[in-house]
């Protein structure tokens, strides 16, 4: 809700002042003026009662028939000025002077002719029941001459008091018009006296706010004002003075933060967040707007990372405690932490606690990746030098003395060496692609897939005939995509050859290419074995194989998929398997169309 202005608080206030007295004298005046007319009716008509009264024989026989006694009320009534009526004991109107008393009503349960009948006065007003509108009744008990009592009632409209003061209204309204309008006059000067410094003031507070830190405030007049505009000068510099000094230090923290690569967290004694960099909220997980004031609890939903800060917080002040932590990222893989905390403590402060995370995931991925390496290639570098090794001691044992053993072991020794050949030489390949390069004799341009598809079936067709494996090619020739024509025949060469290899004699092994949106799909199909699930996510994987004796009684590297997916990766495109067992397998790559089109999502 909008907060109103000094001026518009007392301007208003004091003119509703003025009109609330004025209608309070205007409605006192009215009741004053009403209650005048009604005393001085009612004493008119207890005169007019004592004089009629005492002579109503004279005035209203009792033996007179209601018409006469009506035409008798009505005219005392004219030289009176009152309504007249004569009521029975038993409440009959025997007269009146408005109406037909014939035809009225009883009276017995009117409240002036009750206290009438007791022997009371009773003054009345009220609406009537008769004329529909508001009069002034006045009733006495009257006595004819043979002793029969009646109720003489006289009563008069207030219609007239209503008029006179209709009349005095107008009076007045004019009276407090003009009251109201010099009060309002007075009371507009004295706002503005009021509200004019305070708002110099708020000018004033206002520049200071917005940085004008040299801006003093002009002395005023009245010394409560003055005495005020003084304190905010020395505020003013004062606050100038600290303002430069935390924005100082803010915009050193700031940087620092900025700067880090590491996260950074700070943890008050409430166990809330006092202080999130972007990089901590990066590798937590968490929004970094909003962070700052959320419990531990709330914002980290990481138990490990929720006791450490615990731990952290119960040492001793400046004794830092580090550990590993292992988070989940939002992709659903892991991240590797270092975290180091140490209690903050300072006189007079609340302890906080500081958490600075480094994120290892990248170094322990290297690691792994360096381990797994060197272990793979340990092993498959074992096998053809422990089995060239073993054969050469047999000959020199004395197996060159039989021509034939010696024959055999050789082929088995030159066998070995080709394949640690094949080995190195994939190595080879697989280091030149990682570096980018490739090592092509072309470079990359739009060229036809026919083409490059033919070569590489061309190249794989006498293994197949030789394994009773039929290839066939489906590509329209007009197809074209970006690539390096000997890289991406590489590649087909390696899938065609896997098709060959790993499947049996009568197995059919389909490449075919086509378009999809902004790419091509070039895919090598087969209607073999097929892979088991568990082993696709892995296949591309240096090393990995699905049937380990297998891939090498059919002589693989182990490395021929790896160097597949680098290849697509080179020409910024991707692979892919299906496969379902015993129903076979479609390995696909994915290439750009153009230079610089996006594959589909």
């Amino acid at each position: 809700m909008g907060r109103r202005r000094l001026f518009w608080q007392l301007f208003p206030a004091f003119v509703a002042i003025t009109a609330l007295s004025l209608l309070a004298v205007s409605a006192l005046t009215a009741h004053v003026v009403r209650s005048s007319y009604r005393d001085r009716a009612a004493a008119e008509m207890r005169r007019a009662a004592a004089a009629i009264s005492p002579d109503i024989d004279a005035w209203f026989p009792s033996a007179a028939p209601p018409g006469a006694r009506d035409a008798a009320c009505r005219d005392l009534a004219r030289r009176l000025g009152f309504r007249l009526t004569i009521i029975a004991p038993d409440g009959v109107v025997l007269g009146d002077s408005e109406g037909e008393s014939a035809t009225l009503e009883n009276h017995a349960d009117r409240e002036e002719v009750r206290a009438a009948l007791a022997g009371r006065t009773g003054a009345v007003v009220r609406e009537s029941r008769s004329l529909g509108h508001e009069l002034i009744y006045h009733a006495v008990p009257a006595t004819f001459g043979d002793g029969s009592a009646v109720v003489l009632r006289l009563a008069v409209s207030s219609a007239f008091v209503d008029t006179e003061l209709a009349a005095i209204r107008g009076r007045i309204a004019l009276s407090a018009l003009a009251v109201a309008s010099l009060a309002a006059v007075v009371s507009l000067g004295i706002s503005r006296r009021l509200s004019r410094p305070l708002e110099q003031l708020r000018r004033s507070a206002d520049r200071l706010a917005a940085g004008d830190l040299d801006h003093r405030p002009s002395p005023a007049a009245t010394r409560e004002f003055a005495q005020l505009a003084g304190a905010m000068g020395a505020m003013a510099a004062q606050l100038g003075e600290r303002i430069r000094t935390a924005e100082r230090q803010r915009d050193e923290l700031e940087a620092v933060f900025a700067g880090m690569v590491e996260g950074v967290l700070l943890i008050d004694a409430r166990q809330r967040i006092a202080g999130l960099n972007r990089a901590g909220a990066d590798l937590l997980g968490v929004p970094w707007e909003g962070a700052v004031g959320r419990s531990v609890p709330e914002a980290l939903r990481h138990a490990a990372l929720q006791r450490f800060i615990e731990r952290a917080a119960g040492e001793a002040a400046a004794a830092a405690c580090e550990t590993d932590l292992e988070l989940p990222d939002a992709e659903g893989g892991t991240i590797h932490l270092r975290v180091h905390g140490v209690r903050l403590e300072r006189t007079g402060e609340p302890p906080r606690t500081l958490i600075v995370m480094h994120d290892v995931t990248r170094m322990r991925q290297l690691e792994n990746v360096r381990q797994e390496f060197v272990a793979n290639v340990s092993h498959e570098l074992k096998t053809p030098v422990t089995s060239i090794k073993g054969f050469v001691e047999t000959l020199r044992d004395g197996a060159l003395e039989n021509p034939a053993d010696a024959r055999r072991f050789l082929d088995i020794v030159a066998r070995q060496a080709d394949r640690l050949q094949a080995i190195i030489e994939d190595l080879l390949c697989l280091s030149r692609l990682e570096q980018g390069t490739g090592q092509t004799s072309r470079e990359m341009g739009v060229y036809p897939l026919a083409g490059v598809l033919a070569a590489a079936v061309q190249t794989c067709q006498p293994h197949a005939d030789a394994r009773g494996v039929r290839l066939e090619l489906a590509c329209d020739p007009a197809l074209r995509a970006h690539l390096d024509p000997p890289l991406l025949e590489q590649a087909l060469v390696n899938l065609i050859e896997n098709a060959v290899k790993y499947n049996d004699a009568g197995t059919l092994v389909t490449v075919s290419a086509g378009e999809q949106g902004e790419a091509v799909r070039i895919a090598v199909t087969d209607d073999g074995r097929g892979i088991e699930a568990r082993h696709l996510p892995r296949l591309f994987e240096r090393f990995y194989r699905v049937d380990r004796a297998r891939s090498r009684q059919e002589g693989g590297t182990g490395l021929g998929l790896a160097i597949v997916k680098h290849i697509a990766l080179f020409h910024g495109g991707e692979v892919g398997v299906r496969s379902t067992p015993g129903q076979g397998s479609e390995f696909s790559l994915t290439l750009q169309r153009r230079p610089g089109t996006a594959l589909p999502a």
